[in-house]
């Protein structure tokens, strides 16, 4: 349920109804191929990405002696004040969340860090177009999940646009991204039920407060040989192109494995009279070189500034503050990775 001032919408996927929705509407789906990619499904990848660097803020001394440190979910880069933000999912039980600062460089030594007081288990972040505050979304819950879409104003006050409810445990809205027409789009991590085999998309206006689009993901939850597959993040490509993150957890908790993969997915453009249409989305992959470099348990992604003339990708690892690496080598814990990866167009 998404509240604005006074008015209330409702999306059918967010209770448990939508169960019922959306199994009795997928054999419709399966028949209505014409609705895929009605922006133009011949522009299939665009670009690729190449490694260009890595940086581990673990290895800082600084930011290894701050307790609050850790736990990445979320980054995001702000060009016109040349700073970097970052998120945490909170170290402790009550799953505070803080927001650090950095510079375009990363100084660790210069960095800042504010306590988000009403903010638990925050996911994502992602800066407003029009002016200094920031969109949050939240996951939390034991059993199953509930979480918040919300907004941080500069003043520090903070703001619910909405709720969800009914996924999986640690498996809800964790993806989340701001276009220049004022439209919020989310992603669930996984499928609603164990049956399903499609993450929720929505696009969410911030101006008028309805639902303007509602899709469906294709994810294999197993991709990696274990059932630990999802949409950890996405960004804007293009103009109604999202980049979906997709990370799998090999099981291999020793030696913290992991898969991470790279797709685009054009969203329809509806047409008068397509208004309840859930379409779902053709996923192109995106070629990625990563230098060979050990993923780590990678979060969260944010377009970077221009290096040597290439735009940059960035992204983030969760290290779990190491709350699973008491038995492991140090060689073999867990980092707050910084990967940069350079765009190459095709």
């Amino acid at each position: 349920m998404f509240t604005k001032g006074k008015l209330t919408v409702w999306w059918a996927f967010f209770f448990n109804d939508s169960i019922n929705y959306l199994s009795s509407t997928m054999k419709i789906l399966s028949f209505l191929a014409l609705f895929l990619f009605l922006n133009g499904q011949a522009d299939a990848q665009h670009f690729r990405l190449e490694f260009l660097k890595v940086y581990n803020l673990s290895d800082s001394a600084s930011l290894k002696n701050d307790p609050y440190f850790g736990g990445l979910s979320g980054i995001e880069y702000v060009p016109k004040r040349g700073k970097w933000y970052l998120v945490t999912d909170g170290a402790d039980s009550t799953r505070q969340s803080y927001l650090f600062e950095f510079d375009s460089l990363f100084n660790s030594q210069t960095y800042k860090r504010w306590k988000l007081d009403s903010v638990r288990s925050a996911e994502s972040i992602r800066a407003s177009r029009t002016d200094s505050s920031f969109y949050l979304s939240t996951e939390l819950g034991e059993g199953s999940t509930y979480g918040q879409f919300l907004r941080l104003r500069k003043d520090s006050t903070v703001t619910q646009l909405g709720t969800y409810q009914g996924f999986r445990d640690n498996k809800g809205f964790e993806a989340m991204a701001v276009d220049s027409s004022q439209v919020l789009w989310s992603v669930s991590e996984w499928p609603q039920t164990c049956r399903d085999r499609y993450c929720q998309v929505t696009g969410y206006s911030l101006i008028t407060g309805d639902t303007l689009v509602r899709a469906l993901y294709p994810i294999d939850t197993v991709s990696c040989g274990f059932p630990d597959n999802g949409v950890s993040e996405i960004l804007l490509a293009r103009d109604r192109q999202l980049l979906f993150l997709e990370r799998c957890w090999t099981g291999e908790r020793d030696q913290s494995n992991y898969a991470i993969n790279l797709f685009t997915a054009y969203i329809p453009k509806l047409q008068p009279g397509q208004e309840n249409t859930t379409n779902i989305l053709e996923k192109n992959p995106v070629s990625v070189n990563w230098g060979g470099v050990h993923l780590d348990n990678i979060e969260g992604m944010s377009w970077g500034p221009v290096i040597n003339g290439f735009r940059t990708l960035v992204l983030v690892s969760d290290n779990n503050f190491n709350k699973f690496d008491q038995k492991k080598a140090p060689e073999h814990w867990q980092q707050s990775q910084l990967i940069f990866l350079k765009l190459i167009p095709d």
